[in-house]
């Protein structure tokens, strides 16, 4: 004979089990939800870019004319190297926006995008499509075949753990 466990005794255990779970830990774990499913609708950790058969510097000028396009508003820019521009700007939300601008070849240059901590399609898809206008150039999502880099002037650094980096189409 099978007996029945009356529905109250089975929401006062279920009621006690959570009860560990309020406060910091249930805001914990809600937290780590609402961010699971910004990394998936954003498509996670990612940086954007295309290749553009224009020199740093002409990509640079344009990148500054292209956030004001998208409303990302301009902070400033870092030459790292010759080869290498950090662009820095912040979009309506508030998100912080990177742009690298690195040198492949004398007349090419690849340029990714990061919007925010997890990155942004939307507006990386925008702010390449504005770029892509300012150029008046379609941008490619494979570097070109016959790109020979350019001499490196000052050894590279220590390089940084790997980003995903996923090319805009």
């Amino acid at each position: 004979m099978q007996t029945r466990i009356p529905y109250r005794w089975l929401a006062l255990a279920s009621l006690l089990a959570a009860a560990p779970l309020s406060g910091c830990v249930a805001l914990l774990g809600a937290g780590a939800g609402a961010g699971g499913v910004a990394y998936v609708e954003n498509g996670g950790v990612a940086n954007y870019y295309a290749y553009y058969p224009v020199s740093v510097a002409r990509a640079s000028s344009a990148t500054q004319a292209a956030f004001s396009q998208v409303g990302i508003r301009y902070e400033g820019m870092i030459q790292k190297s010759p080869q290498e521009i950090l662009i820095e700007g912040s979009d309506a939300q508030g998100q912080r926006v990177k742009v690298t601008i690195h040198s492949m070849a004398t007349d090419v240059s690849k340029v990714n995008i990061r919007v925010g901590t997890l990155g942004d399609r939307k507006v990386s898809l925008a702010f390449q499509q504005a770029l892509s206008n300012q150029l008046g150039i379609q941008p490619t999502s494979q570097e070109p075949a016959a790109v020979q880099p350019p001499a490196p002037t000052a050894p590279a650094p220590a390089a940084a753990p790997e980003q995903q980096t996923i090319p805009l189409q």
